[in-house]
């Protein structure tokens, strides 16, 4: 039964190595003081923002994380920790939801973070939490770089525009000069 145990644990802490050294941002929270209501909260809007939230032992997180070189993770962890990782490469949806997440529930401390093997601190994670999404980012970059071609096709249609009023003003001028042109060589017979 023993042996059983011990397969089991080393199976998990496999599995648990291989979900942070997968990760692209991993970020280390204390949930001490949650509700069982307020985890599956949680872990429902992480879910939604396309993260994953586990809770582990550090002891667990020290043998995962023992000879790798993502090792940085474990500066932040102290006893049972709750770690968000992020699946969807979107760090401001990650932290976004876990700094909302924290103002309106105090036990849930963010300790720090890992994104791309450096190290984040609160304070960055909060900045990253502050940015627009991604796909915000990269419509306002769409909108920068369309702006140049929408002025251009608009003095190129102010251009237009101004030359037909020129050539309509000119027809409108021939047509009633013509007909000052009869009316004066009908009135000469």
């Amino acid at each position: 039964m023993a042996k059983l145990s011990m397969e089991c644990k080393k199976l998990m802490v496999k599995e648990i190595g291989d979900r942070l050294n997968k990760a692209d941002m991993l970020i280390v929270t204390n949930y001490k003081g949650l509700s069982s209501q307020e985890m599956d909260e949680l872990r429902r809007l992480l879910r939604e923002a396309s993260c994953e939230y586990i809770v582990v032992k550090d002891s667990t997180v020290k043998r995962a994380m023992s000879g790798t070189a993502n090792n940085t993770v474990l500066d932040f962890i102290e006893g049972e920790a709750g770690l968000a990782i992020d699946r969807k490469k979107d760090p401001t949806q990650i932290s976004g939801v876990l700094a909302k997440f924290s103002k309106g529930h105090a036990a849930l401390n963010i300790r720090g973070g890992v994104m791309d093997g450096a190290t984040l601190s609160i304070e960055d994670i909060k900045a990253l939490a502050a940015l627009p999404s991604r796909e915000a980012l990269l419509g306002i970059l769409a909108n920068v770089l369309n702006a140049p071609i929408q002025g251009l096709a608009g003095v190129l249609n102010g251009i237009i525009t101004k030359l037909l009023y020129a050539l309509n003003a000119l027809k409108e001028k021939k047509e009633t000069a013509v007909p000052e042109e009869k009316n004066k060589g009908e009135q000469s017979s």
